[in-house]
């Protein structure tokens, strides 16, 4: 299985930082990032569109530029940072996993994984997201449609736009047949978030292809 580290093994490291980077980069296949835009136009690496810290009066980081964003003190003492700064901290030898948090950013999402040496894989949760990237027809980036645990969360999404994989959560494939449906469909399968031993192990008996993981140390079961 390939160890893919969730935010940069935010069970470990400031998530999402170039800090989380170093630290997991050496242990891990790939590197999972969250990707939005922020007010001047980049793209930056951050899960929520809120933060914690008011600058202002702003609260969304859709709002505020990327200076002001790089100085807070959001993820234990570092600043909400850039794609492109993120991207630069990765081995050229470690994948890459972006993940998109709106349909807005994908032309300029492609043009980052394009311009990078890294292997991407381009995901999301939103379907209108991932259309958007199967319609860029982007030779040398993969596709993975994102699937929670609600009920509109299916795999017709991933087989309709070419996906090469689904990521879901990790109880969905452990409770239902995603698993086999999905190598099936010719998916590979992406599970997350794994945040221990006992769930990798279970996880791996189920035949999941990569655990998107908190830490290493969950891949360190004896079978």
């Amino acid at each position: 299985m390939h160890l893919i580290a969730h935010r940069g093994f935010d069970g470990q490291h400031s998530a999402n930082t170039v800090a989380a980077v170093n630290g997991a980069a050496p242990q891990a296949d790939m590197i999972e990032l969250d990707v939005q835009r922020c007010g001047s136009g980049e793209l930056v690496v951050a899960h929520d569109s809120l933060i914690d810290i008011d600058v202002d009066g702003t609260t969304e980081v859709a709002d505020l530029d990327a200076t002001a964003l790089a100085k807070l003190d959001a993820h234990g003492g570092e600043g909400i940072q850039t794609l492109d700064a993120v991207l630069g901290a990765v081995p050229e030898d470690t994948g890459v996993n972006l993940e998109l948090k709106e349909e807005g950013i994908v032309e300029q999402a492609l043009e980052s994984a394009r311009s990078t040496p890294h292997y991407v894989i381009v995901s999301s949760f939103d379907a209108e997201a991932v259309r958007a990237v199967s319609a860029g027809d982007d030779d040398g980036v993969d596709l993975a449609y994102v699937l929670g645990l609600t009920p509109t969360d299916d795999l017709e999404v991933a087989v309709t736009t070419d996906c090469e994989y689904v990521h879901p959560n990790a109880w969905l494939c452990l409770l239902t047949g995603v698993v086999g449906d999905a190598h099936d469909a010719g998916l590979g399968v992406n599970a997350w978030t794994v945040d221990s031993r006992a769930g990798a192990w279970a996880l791996a008996h189920r035949e999941v292809d990569g655990l998107i993981a908190s830490s290493p140390h969950v891949t360190g079961w004896v079978d």
